[in-house]
């Protein structure tokens, strides 16, 4: 890809950061030249994210230097770096849930007055310009941010760092959210932008993208940088083992018997216009695979079969029996459990420990008759969880927030594994995470399916549906589209109607 420039923009010298006994970076040094896409990888742990926060000002190094257009950079705060146009979108929407689109665009930064009146026609002009550069509408600016899509949270807030002028933005997994459509469109705006002259920091576990979009690839492995890689000079299973030190075995699938009788039976279940008419039905032993658009109903009909919403019409059956308007308690008493799309806001209770996290399902089942939590026994089951899927944590008394995307991952997995399942939903199970730990996770899929347990994955990585699933249905707006097994199907297929491309 052609430079504008080979100015030097940012400069590292050095940086170094631990925290506590843990050294997250280690003399890492880079250069980011203007109007570069530079993109970091590792795995999760490998210092990537600490590495961004140090740029963007959420975190101080505590040795080593930034230089920022020649001179030494010194950052206080998020909101200096943004004055010296610098930007970050986190992996995790960062969001005013209950505030309008408008009001999360201009937060911080806000257009007044003389007299420090807040110029509200002013900021929508403005805002209705930095929508238009993600291609979204403006009649979304008076919306609350929680009525959109993760996907549209993400292009807002992509909005908001090009919005600010800035001269780096930097992008923490911004497609591991998004459609294939608005990653498409992201990549469009990342090529207006390098035009522009503005620098882009990328990380993504997703390789294909990596090598699509960058002009220079650094790689970190245990807080360390082993390496530069140019994308025309190498290839996926190249900058695996550069990231890991070790080749990976992506292929885990085993052929497996399933149960004769199904399981569960899910029989024209509609709400509205989330989801219309879908039927399937799943057998103890089996991986069903489930794609579609971000829109297209998944986790929506997900959240149904999990009690945390019901059906208008059509029925859930559960071993025979009629389950469809049972609640989230009578699920979990089921061995019913769902691992939910968003880890951040659905899933973990970011502030409390480890242990917290990964038993507060069954902690029924960890306690006296009067109520009292066992606590040794707790602390033994959450222990050997924590060993068995080699999560990477200081102890269970850490902050579960404390811990790479893969670890808060494994311990979301983990809180539905204390107890075996007979159902398990996973929806985006490797959101966000490196590929050595999508590899050991879907070898736990496999590893479940092998004991019985009936597993529906669902995912926007298309090739991580092919490599789990037994068989594979689509969804296009709430519908089913089609069914396919693992032996007769192709990407060009599922795609097709993913996408209702009809021939």
């Amino acid at each position: 890809m052609r430079r504008l420039a080979e100015e030097i923009i940012l400069k590292a010298e050095s940086i170094s950061k631990s925290f506590g006994g843990v050294k997250a970076l280690q003399d890492v040094s880079f250069e980011l030249k203007k109007g570069e896409v530079l993109s970091v990888i590792g795995e999760n742990g490998a210092g990537k994210s600490t590495l961004m926060k140090i740029i963007a000002g959420a975190l101080k190094n505590d040795k080593g230097n930034i230089y920022f257009q020649g001179e030494k950079l010194s950052l206080h705060s998020p909101l200096d770096a943004v004055k010296k146009g610098i930007s970050i979108v986190y992996q995790e929407p960062n969001i005013f849930a209950d505030m309008s689109v408008l009001e999360n665009i201009f937060m911080g930064n806000e257009v007044v007055s003389k007299n420090k009146t807040i110029q509200w026609t002013k900021m929508y002009e403005e805002a209705v310009k930095a929508l238009k550069m993600v291609d979204l509408p403006e009649n979304i600016l008076h919306l609350t941010m929680s009525e959109l899509s993760i996907g549209n949270q993400q292009l807002v807030l992509i909005a908001r760092g090009i919005y600010k002028k800035c001269k780096i933005l930097i992008l923490d997994e911004p497609t591991s959210i998004l459609s294939h459509n608005e990653s498409e469109k992201l990549f469009e705006i990342i090529a207006d932008l390098k035009q522009q002259g503005v620098s882009i920091m990328y990380i993504s576990h997703r390789i294909p993208e990596i090598l699509r979009i960058s002009d220079d690839i650094i790689v970190l492995r245990d807080g360390c940088l082993t390496g530069t890689l140019k994308p025309q000079e190498t290839n996926e299973e190249a900058i695996i083992t550069a990231m890991s030190g070790r080749k990976i075995n992506m292929s885990v699938y085993e052929a497996r018997e399933w149960g004769e009788k199904a399981i569960l039976e899910v029989k024209n279940l509609s709400y509205g216009s989330a989801y219309k008419d879908v039927t399937f039905d799943l057998r103890p032993g089996q991986i069903l695979g489930m794609y579609g658009l971000v829109g297209a109903g998944r986790s929506e009909v997900a959240r149904a079969i999990f009690g945390e919403t019901n059906a208008e019409s059509g029925q859930i059956l559960f071993e025979g029996e009629d389950i469809t308007k049972e609640g989230i308690n009578q699920a979990v008493t089921r061995r019913i459990f769902y691992v939910p799309e968003d880890r951040g806001a659905q899933g973990l209770f970011d502030i409390h420990p480890v242990r917290d996290n990964m038993s507060v399902s069954f902690l029924d089942s960890l306690s006296s008759k009067l109520g009292w939590i066992h606590k040794k026994k707790e602390k033994q089951v959450v222990q050997d969880n924590i060993d068995k899927y080699s999560i990477k944590t200081a102890g269970q008394e850490i902050s579960v927030n404390s811990l790479s995307g893969g670890g808060q991952q494994k311990v979301l997995i983990c809180r539905w594994l204390l107890e075996k399942p007979k159902v398990l939903i996973l929806d985006e199970p490797t959101r966000g995470i490196d590929v050595m730990t999508k590899a050991e996770i879907h070898k736990y899929v496999i590893e479940l399916a092998k004991e019985g347990v009936a597993v529906i994955v669902i995912s926007s990585d298309l090739p991580e549906v092919m490599e789990l699933s037994d068989n594979i249905i689509t969804l296009y707006k709430g519908q089913v589209t089609a069914r396919f097994d693992r032996e007769t199907v192709t990407e060009k297929e599922i795609l097709k109607h993913a996408l209702n491309l009809n021939e």
